[in-house]
């Protein structure tokens, strides 16, 4: 995983509207569901693309964007001489990335030649429009002398700031008036050039003017006033924080009370206004901030806490009236948060401010767009005696800086059962965070039962009830009795998608979630298919946690209960109360029954069929020497199936079956016997006989459920020979960081003993370099499963032998194939496991049993299809024609920059030897793109995919109801419901999103 600020992203439930930023990794995987040859719902999962967006720069200055020269004059300021006038601007780097600026202001001189007697920057981290310290970033006397702040400045991308303000300081030896002095121009180089495509530097202007009469300047703070001037009745002002959670209440006091402060409902801050006069003369003050409408601004004035500083704890009267005025006097007016303020005679080298307090609204967005504002004011004197007041307070052309109130986002999440909705949201809200309601059914959900080898499904709902977008991590505790080998997993609402990290902090989460809404996510609990029905009543339970990445602290909790584990829906077996391998959904690794039988006769192997559904079912009855069906068995074999319990000297006369009688459900059963006939001219060997039922009609679920039993027949002849095998090859599949354990029995199929001599297991080229491992057993008990109590780890013949292997005796072998983390879904890997044999003992010089070998192929897929998803980037404007870019597909890492668009492509193959049904593709939108109305001409297709009638039998949707191609739709599917799948067929799914700008 990657740093947060690249952080990795898979599909995402939640549509992400903020732009991508730099090095995010957008990652991108698909699944496809379907029905296996026995009937069992698989999901098979695809690799993962991956594309790195690129770092763009964009920038302004003081909202002005890459310009040419002399650019707008964004302060006017006026002083006297001798003065220091301070003009604030604010950088933002509006590109998706953190970027480097040279910032400059020239000392210009004035149109008689006099330059300024000092030009300096300095920081203004609170955005107050004053320098943060007295020592400046950089500083220039000269004429036409720079001041470059160096080192140069770094500001963080998606719409970092930096702010900062040019002191002018005029020369003590003016004189007269100018207007203006000197104009300066102030410039911002972004340092990467190769980010930007437009312009690179910002050029704005500072007017100073010269004055010999009153000359007024204004600083907006959120901060409290000098010492001694307290809030209206002498008390204390409320807190001055900039930055903080807004209201979370509509009835906040809006009027002043002594000891008003910030509570957990309400949230106030202070305001000081500071004002000073370095002109040449005493003169009228005038200013004006619309602190804005109650009803819509972010901020609402606190009517009754206006201070003017030198009339400290008094509050100021909120209606003009001239005779305010009488020198030295003031007059204010507040009109619906329109505050109007006249100091009617302001001495020179004076400064006095006037504080308020604002309530921050519950209405406030999220940032400071809704709460930053100026303040406006004249320059310079505003008139005579009482023409101008608080209700006509005249021109008012210049402005302050901006002081914005960050507004925070507050973060609380609920999780609950299928049923919770927001009417009855409390019901799933914990009382204690993290342990459920469970006397509440929306905050538990009970399934019955389920059969082995298939998942107990929980759907959840996850609320976000904050007022900002957050993402909410998961993980399950208190996992109480699920059988030993359940696997659990989170999947987007479609069931099929899996959830993913999407923010790098290694634990799978929803994806963003919009404030106020609410998210369904699947949990699914996969019984293994060896698994006994259960008996009583287990109640496995798993509380699955919520917790938010915005803040830690906000968890919530949702208990999900399975009842009972029932068999496999139908379990064919060669006993009836089987308890070996052959229980649950097969077919095992190695033979469960293996039957001797002399060429020319026939051999009688018992079969029992029992029915777990809760419908009557009938089934039909099939072999085949492989795992395919329908299949065959060698030249010469005769197979047929009987009802009830038959010797093997009854096989001739008995009456042959195709399909079994109806079998009642709920875990009624049925005897057959596969009678299998052995031609005379047979060999000797051990043959693999695979026998398999299917269900007739379908079965209370909508499935035709199947079961396949593994057996093995040897042969005998009368010859002594020495020959050997080792068998099956196999085929399975493995996750990514998963193991899969293959059985073999190695068998002296002659009338000798083999000795073995070694044993051994190798990968296919490449593998072992790239992390995958094996190891390799003794079956001790014979029972084809890996028990490491008893299983022996072989090492070699000396510390741990095989032995010899007698005639018509078989030794179990297991081999283990690991696969690392990071294996590719569709990666397929060979381990073959050969034995070589000793020389016969007898007679002498007799030709040692050959060497024998198996294969176990292992795919990195779940089930037997396999999934891929290529990606191509369009970087045509408007993402105009994505088939154009259909030729450059492929699973290699690309870099995109935002507003480009990428094309999707996924392929379900049917790599089986058998056909599958039910095959679905789909396809989470992934987190920081949408999907755009431009898509490729064939979005969903399929080659080989059929109906009962034949024809072609593929469809495209929007999981969530909307047309593909619609920015708002989250998930996209491609596939039939019902349709066969044969080998080698394909269903394709192709389109086109774009990364957020």
């Amino acid at each position: 995983m990657v740093a947060v600020a690249a952080a990795f992203l898979i599909g995402s439930p939640a549509a992400h509207a903020a732009a991508a930023p730099a090095n995010t990794v957008i990652g991108n995987q698909a699944t496809a569901t379907y029905l296996d040859p026995n009937g069992n719902s698989q999901t098979a999962t695809s690799n993962i693309v991956q594309t790195t967006v690129q770092q763009v720069g964009s920038f302004t200055l003081d909202s002005t964007a890459p310009n040419a020269a002399p650019g707008p004059i964004v302060n006017t300021k006026t002083a006297a001489a001798g003065a220091t006038v301070y003009a604030p601007h604010v950088l933002t780097n509006t590109g998706n990335g953190s970027d480097t600026f040279n910032i400059v202001a020239t000392n210009t001189p004035a149109s008689g030649g006099t330059p300024f007697a000092k030009v300096e920057i300095y920081n203004d981290s609170n955005f107050d429009g004053l320098p943060d310290s007295t020592t400046p970033l950089c500083s220039t006397t000269a004429a036409n002398g720079t001041c470059t702040v160096t080192p140069a400045t770094a500001v963080a991308g998606n719409n970092g700031q930096f702010g900062f303000v040019v002191a002018y300081t005029l020369p003590a030896t003016a004189s007269g008036t100018a207007t203006p002095f000197a104009t300066v121009p102030v410039t911002a180089t972004a340092a990467t050039t190769a980010l930007y495509t437009g312009g690179t530097t910002v050029n704005v202007q500072d007017s100073v003017n010269l004055t010999n009469v009153a000359a007024f300047n204004v600083s907006k703070a959120i901060g409290l006033p000098a010492s001694g001037v307290t809030a209206p009745g002498g008390g204390a002002w409320p807190t001055a924080n900039n930055s903080g959670k807004r209201s979370s209440g509509s009835s906040c006091a809006t009027s002043w009370t002594a000891g008003m402060t910030s509570t957990a409902a309400c949230t106030y801050t202070t305001y000081t206004v500071t004002y000073s006069n370095t002109g040449g003369a005493p003169g009228k003050f005038a200013m004006q901030d619309v602190v804005g409408s109650l009803a819509t601004a972010g901020l609402t004035y606190v009517s009754g806490s206006a201070v003017w500083s030198n009339r400290p704890g008094t509050a100021l009267s909120e209606t003009s009236a001239a005779g305010n005025l009488s020198s030295p006097g003031v007059d204010f007016q507040n009109s619906s948060g329109t505050l109007t303020f006249v100091d009617n005679n302001l001495p020179v080298n004076t400064t006095r401010s006037l504080t308020f307090v604002v309530l921050v609204n519950n209405t406030a967005t999220i940032g400071t767009a809704s709460t930053t504002n100026k303040v406006t004011y004249n320059a310079s004197d505003a008139g005579s005696a009482n023409t101008v007041n608080a209700g006509a307070p005249g021109t008012l052309s210049a402005s302050s800086n901006g002081a914005p109130f960050t507004v925070l986002g507050t973060y609380k999440i609920v999780l609950g059962s299928a049923t919770a909705t927001l009417a009855n949201i409390a019901n799933a809200t914990d009382t204690t965070p993290g342990t459920p309601n469970t006397a509440s059914a929306d905050d538990k959900q009970t399934i019955a039962s389920v059969a082995a080898g298939r998942p107990a499904v929980f759907t959840q709902v996850v609320f976000n009830q904050g007022n900002t977008t957050d993402t909410v991590n998961l993980t399950k505790v208190d996992v109480t009795a699920f059988p030993a080998g359940t696997t659990f997993a989170y999947y987007a609402a479609d069931g099929v998608t899996p959830l993913a990290d999407t923010n790098g902090d290694g634990t799978v989460d929803t994806g963003p979630i919009a404030a106020g809404s609410s998210l369904r996510i699947v949990v699914k609990a996969t019984i293994p298919a060896n698994t006994a029905a259960s008996t009583g009543s287990p109640n496995y339970t798993i509380n699955v946690v919520g917790t938010s990445v915005g803040d830690s602290t906000q968890i919530d909790a949702s208990q999900d209960v399975l009842g009972a584990v029932s068999g496999p829906a139908v379990d064919l077996t060669n006993s009836q109360n089987s308890t070996g391998n052959d229980r649950g959904t097969g077919p095992s690794s190695t033979p469960t029954l293996t039957q001797t039988v002399n060429a020319g006769a026939w051999t009688a192997i018992p079969l029992w069929v029992k029915n777990n559904d809760t419908s009557t079912l009938a089934y039909s009855l099939a072999v085949s020497s492989t795992t395919s069906f329908p299949g065959t068995m060698p030249a010469g074999w005769t197979v047929k199936f009987a009802t009830g319990a038959v010797a093997a000297t009854g096989c001739s006369a008995a009456t042959a079956v195709t399909t079994t009688a109806s079998i009642a459900g709920n875990g009624a059963d049925a005897q057959y016997t596969a009678c299998v006939f052995v031609p005379t001219n047979q060999v000797q060997l051990t043959q693999s006989v695979y026998f398999q039922v299917k269900s007739t009609t379908a079965a209370s679920d909508g499935t035709f459920p199947i079961d396949t039993v593994y057996d093995a027949i040897t042969v005998t002849s009368a010859a002594v020979t020495y020959t050997a095998t080792l068998t099956p090859n196999n085929n399975g599949t493995v996750a990514p960081g998963g193991s899969g354990t293959y059985g073999h029995a190695l068998t002296s199929t002659g009338t000798g003993t083999c000795k073995v001599a070694t044993a051994a297991v190798t990968l296919s080229s490449g593998a072992s370099g790239a992390g995958w491992t094996t190891a390799l057993y003794i079956d001790t008990n014979n029972d084809g499963v890996l028990d490491t109590s008893t299983d022996q780890l072989y090492v070699d013949e000396t510390t741990t032998p095989i032995g010899d292997v007698a005639s018509n005796t078989s030794k179990k072998l297991l081999v283990k194939v690991f696969a690392p983390a990071g294996a590719s879904a569709g990666q397929a890997v060979t381990a073959t496991v050969t034995i070589t044999f000793q020389a016969a003992t007898s007679p002498a010089g007799a030709t040692p049993c050959a060497n024998v070998s198996a294969n176990d192929v292992v795919t990195v897929v779940t089930g037997q299809v396999s999934l891929v998803i290529y990606q191509a980037k369009n970087t045509a404007a408007s993402c105009a024609g994505p088939d154009a870019v259909l030729g450059n597909l492929a699973g290699t890492l690309l870099t995109a920059k935002p507003g480009e668009c990428l094309v999707y492509r996924i392929v379900a193959t049917n790599n089986g030897a058998a056909p599958v049904s039910n095959l679905v593709v789909s396809n989470t939108v992934p987190a920081y793109t949408k999907q755009v109305t431009t898509q490729p001409t064939a979005t969903c297709a399929s080659t080989g995919l059929r109906n009962a009638g034949n024809t072609a039998a593929v469809a495209l949707s929007n999981t969530d109801g909307t047309g593909i191609g619609t920015p708002s739709s989250t998930a996209v599917t491609c596939g039939s419901s019902t349709a066969t799948v044969p080998p080698g067929a394909t269903v394709t799914l192709t389109y086109q999103v774009q990364i957020d700008q």
